[in-house]
């Protein structure tokens, strides 16, 4: 009879990856899931931190696998990375726009 173990990272929370459905468990301290947002280092604790945020979105068990989900799926993707470049255009003029209304009206 064959025995199997496995380990259970405790305070994980359990994810399932959307290209192969391979459970994978992220935590705030380690580098498993994608995509991977840097979290920043900490020279007090001396220890990288990670955000809780950063976990939660990791949807991906592998870089494999996230790249290709976004092969399979530029059609759809493609509008939105050109929207979301758009906006960030249109925020950056926006922000000019008021810093130079600031400093006229300060003058």
């Amino acid at each position: 009879m064959e025995t199997r173990s496995f380990i259970l990272v405790v305070g994980s929370m359990k994810q399932y990856c959307l290209t192969c459905d391979k459970v994978f468990y992220p935590t705030n301290n380690n580098y498993i899931g994608y995509p991977f947002k840097n979290g920043y280092w900490s020279a007090e604790e001396q220890r990288y931190i990670f955000s809780e945020t950063n976990v939660r979105s990791r949807v991906f068990h592998s870089r494999s696998c996230m790249e290709s989900f976004l092969c399979e799926h530029t059609d759809i993707l493609t509008p939105i990375y050109k929207q979301i470049k758009e906006r960030e255009g249109n925020n950056a003029r926006t922000r000019e726009n008021q810093t130079e209304l600031t400093e006229t009206s300060s003058s």
